[in-house]
């Protein structure tokens, strides 16, 4: 059994570094702060890729993630 977990926290660690790598490159859709209040999906999106709207939420420094997709944004 030793191995079968050694083999999964081999896998547990390449993830780990797949997400730093995706979290370093990530890209943010722009939102301009005369479109407030924004949402997801945006209104360019197509049809067959939308989830239902979810109200976003911007930190500090400009930034949100949609708590349904996961789609990253920056105000501007």
């Amino acid at each position: 059994m030793t191995n079968t977990n050694n083999g999964l926290v081999r896998e547990a660690v390449k993830m780990l570094k797949v997400d730093d790598f995706q979290q370093k490159n990530v890209s943010y859709t722009v939102v301009k702060k005369d479109n407030l209040p924004a949402h997801c999906p945006p209104k360019d999106a197509h049809k067959w890729n939308m989830h239902p709207k979810v109200y976003l939420q911007f930190n500090e420094q400009g930034h949100a993630v949609c708590p349904y997709c996961g789609s990253k944004y920056e105000l501007t």
